[in-house]
C-alpha cells in the first residue's frame, strides 16, 4: 500500500496542546503539497475523516455518505478528527480495504477520545428526530451510558431543545445541498451547525454538544435479516424461517442514529453513525409487516446495551473494560460532581 504523509507531532505533549487550540480556535486542516502522482487502482474518495481505529478510517464524503475502509497501519495519530483526506480503496467481498491515502497535517486536529474525555466535564445532547417517533428513549439512554461510562455531566436536553427552537440559526443539512450537484458542502453544513452548537453551550454552560439525529432509513432485507448503516437485526421469528426458508427479502424501514460531537467551539471532535433499530417486524407466518415503535426496543434491556458499547464505546469504555484507568476514573468522578454544582 502506498501512503503519503507529512510529520506529526507525539500523541502526548502536541496533542494536548492541539485539543487546548482546537477548543478555544478550532482547528482548519492543512493542504499537503502536491507530490508525484501515485498510480492507483482502486476507486478515489474525497471527504471527510470521522472515526480512525487503528485498523480502519470512516470517510463522511461530499454526498454525505459514510465508508469504512480497513487499513493495514494505525493511523490514529496522524490523521486528524474531521481533517480533509483523499483516499483510493479496493473492495473484496465486499470490504472496502485501503490502496492509499492523502492527508494534511496533524498540526492542531488531532484529537484522540482520551483527550477527549479528560478536558470534557459537561456536555448537553442536541436531540434531532426526523420522522421517527418515541425517540427521547435512546436520548435518555445515550445520556446515562455517557455519565456511567465516561464521567460526565449530561445535561437535561430539553434545555438544548428549547434554544435550538428559539434560534433563528439554520440546522438543516439541507440548506448545504448544491441544487446542481446535489452533493454536501461540508464547510457549509458546519458552519451553522457550529453557530447553534456554540449558543447552545454558552447558555448551558457546557464543554460540548452531542448532536444526536434519528433518521428514519429503508433497510435491506435477505434471510429475514435487515442490514443497514452497520446494524444487521432479524424482521423475522425462526418459525417463519422454518415455515418459508426462501422468503424473507425486500427492505423495512429503520432508525438510525447519526452522532456528532461539537466543542464549545463549535468544532467537530467526533462523529458516529450506526443504525439503531428496525421499524417494521413481520407479524405471525405471513408476509404482513406490522409497525414496530420504538418502546418495544428499549424494553430489551440486554439489545440496548449492546448497542450502546458498539455505538459509544470509542467515546467511552464501558466500566470494566480497562478503557478508564483507576486514576483517571477519579479525576471524571470529581468533574462530574463539579458539573453538578454548576446547574
Amino acid at each position: 500500500m502506498k501512503t503519503r504523509s507529512i510529520s506529526c507531532p507525539t500523541r502526548s505533549s502536541a496533542a494536548a496542546l492541539a485539543f487546548a487550540t482546537l477548543l478555544l480556535l478550532g482547528a482548519g486542516a492543512i493542504s499537503l503539497p502536491a507530490g508525484q502522482k501515485a498510480q492507483h487502482t482502486g476507486t478515489k474518495l474525497e471527504g471527510y475523516a470521522t472515526v480512525i481505529t487503528p485498523n480502519s478510517i470512516t470517510v463522511f464524503d461530499k454526498k454525505k455518505q459514510e465508508f469504512t475502509i480497513l487499513t493495514d497501519k494505525d493511523y490514529t495519530s496522524l490523521v486528524g478528527m474531521g481533517a480533509a483526506v483523499t483516499v483510493w480503496y479496493t473492495t473484496e467481498g465486499g470490504v472496502y480495504h485501503l490502496e492509499d491515502i492523502v492527508y494534511p497535517a496533524a498540526g492542531g486536529t488531532f484529537v484522540s477520545t482520551d483527550l477527549i474525555r479528560q478536558n470534557i466535564k459537561r456536555i448537553i445532547i442536541l436531540p434531532k428526530p426526523e420522522d421517527v417517533e418515541n425517540s427521547q428513549g435512546l436520548m435518555d439512554a445515550i445520556s446515562r451510558y455517557l455519565a456511567d461510562n465516561a464521567g460526565w455531566f449530561v445535561a437535561p436536553s430539553a434545555l438544548a431543545e428549547e434554544i435550538a427552537n428559539r434560534s433563528k440559526i439554520p440546522s438543516s443539512s439541507l440548506d448545504a445541498i448544491n441544487p446542481d450537484t446535489g452533493e454536501v458542502d461540508m464547510q457549509r453544513y458546519l458552519q451553522p451547525q457550529g453557530s447553534l452548537v456554540t449558543t447552545i453551550a454558552k447558555e448551558t454552560h457546557s464543554d460540548a454538544v452531542l448532536e444526536v439525529r434519528v433518521i428514519k432509513v429503508k433497510a435491506n432485507v435477505r434471510g429475514y435479516t435487515a442490514s443497514w448503516d452497520g446494524m444487521t437485526e432479524p424482521v423475522a421469528s425462526g418459525k417463519a424461517h422454518a415455515f418459508n426458508p426462501f422468503g424473507g427479502r425486500g427492505w423495512v424501514y429503520a432508525a438510525t442514529a447519526d452522532m456528532s460531537l461539537w466543542s464549545q467551539t463549535g468544532t467537530l471532535l467526533w462523529k458516529k453513525r450506526r443504525g439503531f433499530a428496525v421499524l417494521g417486524v413481520q407479524s405471525g407466518m405471513g408476509s404482513k409487516i406490522r409497525e414496530r415503535p420504538l418502546i418495544e426496543v428499549y424494553q430489551n434491556n440486554d439489545a440496548m446495551q449492546h448497542w450502546l458499547v458498539g455505538a459509544l464505546g470509542e467515546l467511552a469504555p464501558p466500566q470494566g473494560t480497562g478503557g478508564i484507568s483507576p486514576d483517571l476514573r477519579k479525576q471524571l468522578e470529581k468533574a462530574k460532581q463539579a458539573g453538578e454544582e454548576q446547574k
